[in-house]
């Protein structure tokens, strides 16, 4: 009789994923993921359940490997999950789930070209659900917009930004963290295309947005201080940038274990801003600052 893998290994494997990964339990995760997998093709031929059972060990066995960085073990994992799920209907969740998985494999191992077609393909099983998985598709628009953004496509990358945002905007509403996130990628991506206006307007928005939800010092709210201050800038308003440029570092200084990098580099355009007004008093006191906040 076949073992049920739902109700042992692959359960708890699923369930572990949940977490995150560290090198304590890396093993482990492999031994048991390997186990749920084993299982499944094992009880394949007897058991009606053991395909579903199957796909999702592989899915869940690629976001493992991906996150450990075997890339290569995870794009067999998820094509051959989805080779599965191909073959059954009302599949199109898992399809989505999986391609989406797929796609930020060869992102992160480099090939953007079959990133941008599995991401698209994700977004074409999402919109097929009833109703479509709105959501998602925004995660998603919002991964292939980085995507292009970096291949120097600002069109393209502003239409999948857009389109992200709006969708955040009309189902988590104004102030919810996940839209501010893209108030401000919107924003950065004008800033570097030189829409200064533009970018401004969205920068604010973020900017507002964080402010409501966690408060004017606080280590997301400094982001938006700080590239605030940077369009500030480059439109000549030296004084309200310097504000803004102090408020980012009050923020960042409340947990500087996690916004060290976002810190530092505020604090090196802070300081070329000084420099170019050859304000050397403000230049020290910055340093100073620095030095009592160096880790």
């Amino acid at each position: 009789m076949p073992v049920s893998v739902s109700e042992s290994a692959l359960a708890k494997f699923e369930n572990l994923m949940g977490n995150p990964i560290d090198e304590s339990n890396v093993e482990d995760l492999r031994k048991l993921a390997d186990e749920a997998v084993d299982k499944a093709r094992a009880n394949k031929e007897t058991d009606l359940l053991s395909d579903q059972d199957l796909s999702r060990g592989l899915e869940l066995r690629g976001k493992f490997f991906r996150q450990i960085g075997g890339y290569d073990d995870a794009k067999n994992d998820y094509v051959e999950a989805l080779g599965l799920m191909s073959s059954t209907s009302n599949a199109d969740e898992g399809i989505g789930r999986v391609c989406a998985g797929l796609a930020h494999t060869y992102e992160l191992s480099g090939d953007t070209n079959q990133a941008k077609s599995f991401y698209q393909r994700a977004i074409a099983a999402f919109e097929r659900l009833t109703p479509p998985a709105l959501l998602d598709i925004a995660d998603i628009s919002n991964n292939l917009a980085f995507i292009y953004e970096a291949d120097g496509d600002f069109d393209k990358a502003e239409t999948f930004l857009l389109a992200a945002t709006k969708s955040y905007h009309e189902n988590l509403g104004p102030e919810h963290e996940r839209t501010a996130v893209l108030y401000n990628n919107v924003g950065t991506l004008y800033f570097k295309a030189g829409h200064d206006d533009r970018s401004k307007e969205m920068h604010n928005l973020a900017l507002e947005s964080r402010t409501g939800i966690f408060g004017e010092i606080h280590v997301e709210t400094a982001q938006s201080y700080g590239n605030l201050a940077l369009v500030l800038v480059r439109e000549g308003d030296i004084d309200q940038a310097k504000e803004h440029f102090e408020n980012a570092l009050k923020g960042f200084e409340t947990d500087l274990k996690v916004s060290r990098d976002d810190y530092e580099i505020v604090a090196a355009n802070y300081r070329d801003v000084l420099e170019s007004l050859k304000d050397a008093k403000a230049v020290k006191v910055l340093d100073k600052r620095l030095k009592k906040h160096k880790s």
